[in-house]
């Protein structure tokens, strides 16, 4: 029986660790928390429901009941398949956040590297003399110098007022104000460059900062390269259902391993109450036949003598010890005690032999497959301890 209650304590650790598991995902993924405590009540119950439900069932039919237990294992097995499905989403939502953190950075630093190579591209398309701003002022004051040397030469327009250099100074007022024009663009194009400079350096200085991205399904990445012919995704949700289905099988296997190894009990009590055999005395009584299950006595009885004198055998009793009447009379409930079947089958033949007129006692056989039957209609229970079974919470009147 202690056997039995370890067992299922170190089986239930882990089933306690699944329920809790998919409970915590009913609730995480609800909208409110009233939902999430609903969900995660159903989402326990149907794991408790598939972790137990075997042993259940084959419990059940241990004692007799296969219908009950064939409906309880199909119950068991429904259970089994739902929590499954609910132990998979569960798997596959454990790194979501994670999961969703590396794609958004890895979608980060693919922006950052396109808005990066559009900016080189538009600063090599660009084709100037970088200009300063000293050389804008430059040139402004070149155009003034001109335009005054020119006024100085041709007047304020009056024709009798141009000299004969005025031409000349006015195609020289027309080159100074074309430098101007093209120092204006060069340093237009100049500052245009900085500023994409600029920007390109701050996204490098981003991208260098930035950690370097996390494999966002690195367990389906490994398996795609494994199996070539199955997409990422696939191959990844392929593997957590094979791990939640072994994760759910083991669990209720466990529970149900101590109701698979236990003994049934009326083979017990038969191989408690046999009577061990006397050895042969000679190779030819050894091979004589058995006698007829008629020919057998219901009941051992010893022949009386005096002084080494067989006296005449006394009439065997012609009524069976009823083993109802003898539970009733000397085998009281008593809770915390217990008391061997070999005892107990030993005040059974002494009860038979007190009763008046003396009763016949059952074959150790007869009485055990009795005592079983009425054992299991009572709900008394029985535990073996290596080669002894034991009957528990009753006492046996002396």
């Amino acid at each position: 029986m202690r056997n039995r209650v370890a067992a299922y304590i170190f089986a239930g650790i882990p089933a306690a660790i699944g329920i809790a598991f998919v409970a915590r995902y009913a609730y995480v993924t609800s909208d409110t928390a009233v939902d999430g405590i609903a969900n995660a009540f159903l989402f326990g119950m149907i794991a408790a429901g598939a972790f137990a439900g075997p042993a259940c069932a084959v419990a059940v039919a241990h004692n007799g009941r296969k219908v009950a237990g064939a409906v309880l294992g199909i119950l068991a097995t429904l259970a089994i398949v739902a929590n499954w499905s609910h132990t998979l989403g569960a798997i596959a939502h454990r790194g979501a956040g994670t999961e969703a953190a590396s794609a958004k950075a890895k979608a980060d630093e693919r922006d950052a590297r396109t808005e990066l190579e559009r900016l080189a591209t538009e600063r090599a398309s660009l084709r100037f003399t970088p200009a300063t701003a000293e050389a804008v002022e430059a040139a402004r004051e070149a155009v003034a110098v001109a335009a005054a040397v020119r006024q100085a030469e041709c007047g304020n327009g009056d024709p009798r007022q141009r000299g004969p250099n005025c031409r000349q100074r006015e195609t020289e007022e027309a080159a100074k104000r074309d430098a101007l024009a093209s120092v204006l663009a060069n340093r237009a194009a100049t500052e245009s460059a900085d500023a994409l400079d600029r920007q390109a350096a701050a996204i490098r200085a981003r991208l260098t900062k930035a950690p370097p991205a996390k494999e966002a399904n690195s367990l389906g990445e490994a398996l795609g390269r494994l199996l070539p012919w199955l997409p990422a995704a696939t191959a990844a949700t392929l593997q957590q259902g094979l791990v939640s289905a072994i994760a759910e099988l083991l669990i209720a296997a466990a529970l149900a391993l101590p109701e698979l190894l236990r003994r049934d009990r009326g083979t017990a009590l038969r191989t408690d109450t046999e009577a061990p055999q006397e050895p042969a005395s000679a190779p030819a009584s050894a091979a004589a036949p058995a006698p007829l299950a008629e020919d057998r006595p219901k009941a051992s009885r010893r022949v009386p003598s005096i002084a080494g004198v067989a006296l005449a055998e006394p009439p065997a009793p012609e009524a069976v010890g009823s083993v109802v009447e003898f539970m009733l009379a000397c085998l009281p409930r008593k809770r915390g005690e217990q008391v061997p079947v070999t005892a107990i089958y030993a005040r059974y033949r002494r009860w038979c032999a007190e009763r008046e007129p003396e009763l016949a006692a059952l074959e150790p056989a007869a009485f055990a497959e009795q005592f079983r039957a009425l054992c299991e209609r009572a709900q008394v229970r029985t535990d073996r301890r290596g080669e002894r079974i034991y009957v528990q919470d009753v006492a046996l009147v002396a």
